[in-house]
């Protein structure tokens, strides 16, 4: 029997999602992803029309997830402090989950991949900025130390995510130093470790006033 096309659909989007998260997108093509779903090529022309619409469709239904959880802490929490710690761990369990994905994507737009270029600059609107706003929310109800929004979301991305997208990219590479690679092994993406790091990383932006 031949499957519902809605089945059809999603089916080519999670064996996508599959591959592209294996080898990237830039290796990723019509006729491999039919093979590995077992779907004919006429079938992803009549639902996508073409490889550029099909991984964009493909990166927005990825990413969706991550957003409406972090609309939704922004809609439900008042608090500034607490909305953003929560919307700072949901983006690194994303990337604790993603990593890989995420490093392969960073390099397909560094080599001209024109989806992965064409998702990051939509990127700005969303996520990064639900972050900024909390962090400004914050600094107005004093929890936070006055300065630019951009300057501290750099500073705990660089102490949260950065980490973890790092481990995914060196992960089974012998390219560091021996002590380095155990540090990046042992703190990188252990959970307990990044609400460690979390917790340091918002205690350095308090105002001075309330530092103990």
């Amino acid at each position: 029997m031949n499957k519902p096309i809605n089945a059809t659909r999603q089916q080519l989007l999670d064996c996508g999602l599959e591959l592209a998260k294996e080898t990237g997108l830039r290796a990723l093509t019509v006729r491999g992803l039919c093979l590995h779903a077992g779907v004919n090529p006429g079938s992803f022309v009549y639902h996508f029309g073409s490889r550029e619409r099909y991984l964009a469709e493909l990166l927005e239904s990825w990413y969706a997830p991550l957003l409406r959880q972090m609309q939704w802490q922004q809609q439900q929490q008042p608090a500034a402090l607490p909305r953003l710690q929560a919307m700072l761990r949901q983006l690194l369990e994303f990337i604790s989950e993603h990593g890989g994905f995420i490093a392969h994507m960073l390099l397909d737009a560094a080599a001209g991949e024109t989806a992965a270029q064409g998702f990051l600059s939509t990127l700005a609107p969303r996520h990064p900025k639900l972050l900024l706003q909390s962090i400004v929310d914050a600094q107005q109800a004093g929890e936070l130390e006055r300065g630019d929004p951009l300057h501290q979301a750099l500073f705990l991305m660089s102490a949260l995510g950065l980490p973890a997208l790092t481990q995914h990219i060196i992960a089974g590479k012998p390219m560091l130093p021996g002590l380095i690679q155990q540090a990046f092994d042992t703190y990188a993406i252990d959970p307990r470790h990044t609400e460690q790091r979390l917790q340091w990383a918002l205690r350095g932006l308090r105002p001075m006033e309330s530092q103990p």
